[in-house]
């Protein structure tokens, strides 16, 4: 594990340094934030989640949350479909077939452990 002192400026830059790898071009933080959050959901077994709780949960509006989403349903890394219960509401996952979603998901794993130890962010923990 690193220096802890270091830690909070040493992940943070490895993580986004991460995230620039599988995500170039302009992005905001805000997208990093709505994507982050989606792909947690999508990685716990929680599957889907809708913008509604994306704004409750991000404490962000609406507008934010529907142009973040639609750019990334744009290349492919999200996907939308309607919610079979409320038509009116609008459900967001992660592209199952989304081509670095494994490898994404592996690079995050090495980067947890790396900071917070072997046993730490093992796929499927709560």
């Amino acid at each position: 594990m690193n220096d802890p002192k270091a830690f909070p400026h040493d992940y943070f830059k490895d993580y986004l340094a991460l995230l620039a790898r599988h995500f170039p071009g302009d992005i905001t933080l805000n997208q990093l934030r709505i994507l982050q959050y989606i792909g947690l959901r999508s990685s716990r077994g929680k599957g889907h989640t809708s913008h509604k709780d994306i704004c409750t949960a991000l404490e962000m509006t609406a507008s934010t949350v529907t142009r973040a989403v639609s750019a990334f349903i744009e290349t492919g890394v999200l996907h939308e479909e309607t919610d079979p219960e409320d038509g009116r509401r609008r459900l967001v996952s992660v592209r199952r077939s989304y081509p670095s979603r494994g490898q994404l998901n592996e690079e995050v794993v090495q980067l947890g452990q790396k900071y917070f130890g072997p046993d730490a962010w093992l796929p499927g923990d709560d």
